[in-house]
């Protein structure tokens, strides 16, 4: 036999041992996975590295391997080093999106799935892992009451995300209301903490001029996840010396995420004026799609032993890296303030709203619209924030 044969069957040889080598790791690591046993699954990976490190098969079930892991920080350097070789490689960037939105970087997900879908619009995996990267954005922040009432909905529940988000944002909105009534304003600073499947809190120091009157009040909720599916949501306020807001409130939400998208809701609400009582039943349904979000809210709202039921519709586009453009509608009927009294009255409301990313932690926070409130009155507002994520 030549020598130069020889050398070439060797070559061969160790090609064939290395893939064989390969496909053995591979397979011994995604029998260890089935088990759910990642520890044990990445070990096996990280020796086949050790040896190989360019071996992209063993890189990438190590990136997932760690995600799965609820360790998806120690996925994303190995994707980074996976996407600089083969950059438009959709498993990469579906991996990646998912392992960014598992780590609470939910802004950076949505860029990089987004460019997953357009390099594969077809591709059945990735409108899903949008869709849950969009709910998790825009349930981390949503603009501050964008119909206010006395029967205002509990704030949006916090993302289901693996690491601890904060939040601080300034907020402030006006009213023009006409007749005889005076404009309405308001300001407010807000905090928040969440993190996945661990206690997280909120809360806000409020300040509102109406009817020639201030009233400047606290509120303070808490985020108690039930297992991976169920959030339960008390709340909490209370105005010492009010003269129009409620001297105090208490609101237990309960929400549960289901599949494909959808996430529904109740909650209860009582609050207790200077001159009367207002509870509230509360029951929503909301659906996240590829860029769009869709919720329905039905209120009871019983006050002096009559009750009024009212609607509330949104529907929302997300675009850029977080950013949020949508419309609010609202009808039926709810407590309404009359001075310093309240009263049941027909509602009927419009209101664009909206939250602009600006910034890698920096957003715009903003409303406006119209709302009649039967025949007292109609206000015409605008609100605008700023919100810093930490």
């Amino acid at each position: 036999m030549r020598l130069r044969d020889a050398a070439r069957l060797s070559v061969l040889g160790l090609a064939m041992t290395f893939c064989t080598a390969n496909a053995q790791t591979v397979e011994q690591a995604q029998a260890l996975i089935e088990l759910r046993k990642y520890a044990d699954a990445a070990r096996v990976l990280e020796q086949r590295l050790a040896v190989a490190p360019d071996d992209a098969d063993a890189m990438f079930l190590l990136a997932r391997t760690h995600a799965w892991n609820g360790e998806p920080t120690r996925a994303l350097p190995l994707y980074e080093r996976l996407l600089a070789r083969a950059p438009d490689n959709v498993d990469y960037l579906l991996g990646y999106g998912q392992a960014l939105g598992w780590a609470g970087r939910n802004e950076e997900a949505i860029e990089v799935l987004a460019r997953a879908q357009r390099l594969a619009p077809d591709y059945a995996d990735i409108g899903p892992a949008l869709a849950q990267a969009r709910a998790a954005q825009a349930a981390a922040v949503s603009p501050e009451p964008l119909l206010p009432s006395p029967t205002d909905a509990p704030r949006a529940a916090a993302p289901q995300t693996p690491e601890r988000r904060r939040t601080v944002s300034l907020s402030a909105r006006h009213d023009w209301l006409d007749g005889a009534y005076d404009d309405w304003s308001g300001v407010r600073v807000d905090a928040s903490s969440s993190q996945r499947g661990r206690f997280g809190g909120y809360g806000a120091i409020t300040a509102d001029r109406r009817f020639d009157l201030d009233d400047v009040g606290v509120e303070a909720g808490a985020l108690l996840p039930l297992g991976d599916t169920w959030l339960l949501q008390p709340e909490v306020g209370v105005v010492p010396d009010a003269d129009f807001l409620p001297r105090y409130y208490a609101d237990l939400r309960v929400q549960h995420t289901f599949a494909h998208g959808w996430i529904g809701s109740a909650s209860l609400r009582t609050s207790d004026y200077p001159d009367t009582r207002v509870d509230r039943l509360a029951v929503g349904v909301e659906r996240y799609w590829s860029q769009w979000r869709a919720a329905y809210t039905f209120n009871l709202t019983r006050l002096r032993d009559t009750h009024s039921p009212g609607h509330d519709v949104r529907l929302a586009r997300a675009y850029g890296d977080g950013s949020e453009i949508g419309l609010q509608l609202a009808f039926g009927r709810e407590a309404a303030l009359v001075d310093t009294g309240v009263v049941a009255s027909d509602v009927r409301g419009a209101v664009l709203f909206g939250r602009h990313v600006f910034a890698q932690r920096w957003s715009w926070l903003w409303n406006a619209g119209v709302v009649e409130q039967g025949d007292l009155y109609t206000r015409r507002g605008i609100g605008i924030g700023l919100e810093r994520r930490f």
